[in-house]
């Protein structure tokens, strides 16, 4: 690998249902340890481009690269285990098993955490969450909403991700808990050990942490650059439907 691999790069990246196309020709990178904002409308394609990069989808047309890595036709186990995690919309927690099960489950499961290590990174999750410390032998399907949350963003940091995909975590929560949630992902970079991180949202509050931004509607990528540079009319072209706008 050369020092300047992006850790995730979407080439030419198109998924169809059928004759239905989903995502059409989307192309981004995502440097180490950059927050990249993807946000849109409902039904705009966030959703389905997390999962095709998890391979979870139809099959997806274009290159998907983790570092120097072609992950394109991998299954999704060996996607995690090259260090891509995938945090979905509605958490999906194992409802059973407690919390301390569920990150346990996901050390193993990614194999990326050494066996020996596994609790110093349990350890962790509860220090940057601390409610999970005093729900760690709670069935996880008991849990709020909000900590349900913590849990699925803690599954996939004690698998010390490379890249680390956030669907949509502030959908369904209420809004201290979607604040406890992005004041993580703002105070806490260093303990996503570098990862960089995909995160798609329906709204702006993703701009709060991010350091690019990119606009998808209707399955298209509509503006890529600063947040900065995201203005009120590029906003209202991509959530109404008109034309797009070219990368900056």
């Amino acid at each position: 690998m050369h020092i300047s691999d992006p850790a995730l790069t979407l080439e030419n990246t198109s998924i169809s249902y059928g004759h239905v196309s989903a995502i059409s020709n989307v192309s981004l990178t995502l440097a180490a340890g950059e927050i990249l904002a993807l946000i849109g409308p409902n039904g705009a394609g966030k959703s389905t481009l997390l999962r095709g990069i998890m391979n979870q989808t139809a099959k997806m047309n274009g290159h998907a690269l983790a570092e120097a890595l072609d992950i394109t036709s991998m299954p999704p186990h060996r996607i995690v285990r090259a260090g891509i995690l995938h945090v979905p919309e509605g958490r999906q927690v194992v409802a059973p098993l407690t919390v301390r099960e569920n990150l346990q489950l996901a050390a193993r499961a990614s194999r990326r955490c050494p066996r020996r290590e596994v609790q110093d990174e349990i350890d962790r999750v509860h220090e940057l969450f601390p409610p999970l410390d005093r729900l760690r032998d709670t069935p996880a399907g008991l849990l709020s909403g909000g900590e349900q949350q913590m849990v699925a963003i803690g599954r996939a940091l004690v698998a010390r991700p490379k890249v680390l995909l956030l669907d949509e975590p502030s959908m369904g929560l209420a809004p201290v808990m979607v604040q406890v949630i992005y004041d993580f992902l703002g105070a806490h970079r260093d303990a996503l050990g570098g990862a960089a991180v995909l995160l798609a949202e329906q709204n702006r509050i993703a701009l709060s942490v991010a350091d690019r931004v990119a606009v998808l509607s209707r399955g298209q990528l509509g503006f890529v650059g600063p947040c900065d540079s995201l203005s009120d009319s590029i906003m209202t072209e991509a959530y109404l439907g008109t034309e797009n706008h070219s990368s900056t």
